[in-house]
């Protein structure tokens, strides 16, 4: 009788065989971009510029997603490594907080996703006023997956464990980052009649088996009664899509 004995090795390349893995390749997801026009409802537009646009008479919600390059030349300064570094640490410069700026692990072509990351403008020519909460923006996935956006707090309290102390020239950088969020992520401020507003909206790097997926906005007021309390309000379903190529590297730019 004869026994046969893997290695280690041997025995973890067939198990990943058996799964479906290959030694090697890697997912590399690609932009996210709407789903088809076709697919979309009457109420919702698709722009050039890979926005997806709900429209109610006068009032427009839209939602785009911005690639890292897009945040990274929107804050040229602060994605730039500080000259004379050899190796720099991504968790302390640059201080982009939605990227990691100009910084790549060593022998990649690129950074991995930091947040997934899209602009909410809303443009108020119909009501008298409208309030949208981003605490209530969720991502679904029809795989389960379930993304709720970040809030200030809970982006402040990731970059706190990079803090290297509480003053001078090496908090610097953790004050900076804090100083962006607050200027632009959108928040829940009144939109009143006439007004156009615009902020970010983050969510945690989507996983690597999430492909199409729906972003949807919650119970966004459109009326309230004398006592400020909602009356009427609406969800806003947004689809998109992305992706994700299995290979052992990335896609050419374009492809």
């Amino acid at each position: 009788m004869r026994t046969f004995v893997l290695s280690a090795t041997a025995a973890v390349a067939l198990l990943l065989g058996s799964c479906g893995y290959k030694l090697g390749y890697r997912h590399f997801p690609g932009p996210i971009v709407p789903v088809a026009e076709t697919q979309q409802t009457e109420e919702f537009n698709v722009g050039d510029d890979r926005s997806i646009t709900f429209v109610k008479g006068r009032l427009e919600v839209s939602l785009q997603p911005l690639t890292a390059e897009m945040l990274n030349r929107q804050f040229e300064i602060h994605s730039a490594s500080p000259a004379g570094f050899y190796r720099d640490n991504p968790y302390q410069a640059p201080v982009n907080p939605y990227t990691y700026g100009d910084w790549k692990p060593s022998g990649e072509q690129q950074a991995p996703a930091r947040f997934a990351v899209f602009l909410l403008k809303i443009k108020n020519y119909a009501y008298p006023k409208v309030r949208l909460d981003p605490a209530l923006i969720e991502i679904t996935a029809p795989n389960g997956r379930r993304y709720q956006s970040l809030s200030l707090t809970a982006l402040i309290e990731y970059y706190w464990p990079y803090a290297i102390a509480y003053a001078g020239n090496t908090y610097q950088p953790f004050k900076e980052r804090e100083s962006i969020l607050r200027k632009t992520l959108f928040n829940d401020d009144m939109i009143f009649s006439g007004q156009e507003k615009s902020g970010f909206v983050i969510f945690p790097a989507l996983d690597d088996d999430v492909e199409d997926f729906e972003i949807r906005i919650k119970k966004m007021t459109l009326r309230f009664d004398y006592r400020n309390e909602p009356t009427e309000a609406v969800d806003i379903p947004y689809q998109f899509t992305r992706e994700v190529n299995y290979a052992l590297e990335p896609p050419a730019p374009g492809q």
